[in-house]
């Protein structure tokens, strides 16, 4: 455009479809091909020995929903998780069982602390696992896992949901 514009002066030729050949791959392969998207909270929480960045696989066009969908999975993936497994013995200082019968059980959202940890300060998480064991010499033990399996982006999901919905519409005809 610029080279166009200075070809309105007299005597000058045409150079703006030069420039444009010659200045399409910076704009289009350098300056939109990456991005970054920081997440501030997660920063100032964490302080300056973070991890600065992850490169997300599938976001190599900055300009593109895909983009915005594997940034926000990267993010989501790379979120603080705490995951621990606790034993307790013989319903100290926890009974373990259903509705009425305990104080919790699979599926229930209970808080824990790790020793060393500063005093007051809890996770909390979903109880994933609970595997119960014995034996003649030993009393019956439950060993607890608190926290996710694996996460998965709520966001991810719904896009590759919506996603099947339009290939079996596609398949139908429907468009």
């Amino acid at each position: 455009m610029a080279g166009d514009l200075v070809a309105m002066i007299i005597g000058v030729p045409p150079v703006g479809g030069a420039v444009d050949a010659v200045l399409a791959p910076l704009y289009t392969d350098v300056l939109l091909a990456f991005g970054k998207i920081g997440n501030q909270q997660r920063a100032q929480r964490l302080g300056g020995s973070r991890y600065h960045e992850m490169f997300a696989q599938g976001a190599d066009k900055a300009y593109t929903l895909a983009y915005l969908i594997t940034q926000r999975a990267q993010m989501y993936a790379s979120r603080e998780r705490v995951r621990a497994t606790l034993t307790v013995a013989d319903n100290a200082p926890w009974r373990i069982g259903e509705r009425g019968r305990g104080h919790f059980f699979l599926g229930d959202r209970v808080a824990f602390n790790v020793e060393g940890m500063p005093k007051g300060k809890l996770y909390v998480g979903r109880v994933s696992e609970l595997v119960l064991s014995w034996s003649r010499e030993e009393a019956p033990t439950w060993k607890i896992t608190i926290g996710q399996r694996e996460p998965e982006d709520p966001l991810a999901r719904a896009f590759e949901t919506l996603q099947e919905i339009f290939g079996l519409l596609s398949d139908l005809g429907v468009f």
